[in-house]
């Protein structure tokens, strides 16, 4: 009777220990396999992040060089504005001589 009963309670003590310890490596996988996928959502919001900094860096890129380019514009539209300003009043000056001669 005693060796059955010693027999039960060390099937049971083996069974309790194997439990424990797979409970803790399972545990473990668990956490290794949550660490995994948290570091490969890092990975792909950082992707993300560098695509749209690429792309932002791309957009003010294009907006300074239309900027440039609208400047150059206005100033040679203000040459135009001057140089007709002066045309205008050479033209005076020419209508006013020929009025004078007449």
């Amino acid at each position: 009777m005693e060796q059955i009963l010693f027999t039960i309670i060390s099937a049971i003590a083996t069974a309790f220990i194997t439990w424990f310890f797979a409970r803790r490596k399972n545990n473990a996988d668990a956490k290794s396999a949550e660490i995994d996928n948290e570091v490969k959502a890092a990975e792909f919001y950082k992707s993300l992040l560098d695509d749209s900094s690429r792309r932002l860096d791309e957009a003010i890129q294009t907006i300074e060089d239309r900027d440039k380019a609208i400047r150059l514009r206005d100033e040679k539209i203000e040459l135009l504005i001057r140089e007709l300003e002066k045309l205008t009043t050479e033209l005076r000056k020419y209508k006013q001589l020929n009025g004078k001669i007449k």
